[in-house]
């Protein structure tokens, strides 16, 4: 059920950021309500509220400079934030680790493909395939 709530909240997220260039805050405090939902649930096993809460404070705090110079947007560091109420901390790092490469790489083909070298991705589809890769799951197939 926890793969399924993440995987809902990373494609709508995906979507909305490729058709209307944005995440929508509703949508991340929809899933983030789901997310603790979930833990209040006993769904997530091995950690605290407090564990939890300090590893989202600590990825906002390890991801807001990036931010502020301007690679990657609000959306996606909201998005980030949130995504971390679903993992624990070592697939959390893989998953960021994972979205920076598969960005680099789609923003390296997009350069080759417009010969622009100043370009920009939704970067929320990175964040989704780093997930799927992260916790080994099919997005189609979520038990």
């Amino acid at each position: 059920m926890t793969l399924s709530i993440l995987y809902c909240l990373t494609a709508g997220s995906a979507i909305t950021d490729i058709l209307k260039n944005k995440i929508f805050n509703k949508w991340l405090l929809l899933g983030g309500l789901a997310g603790m939902i979930n833990c209040f649930a006993g769904k997530e096993t091995g950690r605290s509220l407090t564990e939890i809460i300090i590893q989202a404070a600590l990825i906002t705090m390890i991801l807001l400079p990036v931010y502020l110079v301007k690679g990657i947007g609000g959306g996606d560091l909201k998005l980030f934030t949130v995504i971390s109420i679903f993992l624990p901390m070592g697939e959390m790092i893989g998953c960021l680790l994972g979205s920076f490469v598969i960005g680099a790489f789609m923003g390296i083909i997009k350069i080759i493909i417009t010969g622009e070298p100043k370009q920009t991705i939704h970067f929320a589809v990175p964040i989704m395939i780093s997930i799927i890769l992260v916790t080994r799951s099919s997005a189609l197939i979520c038990m």
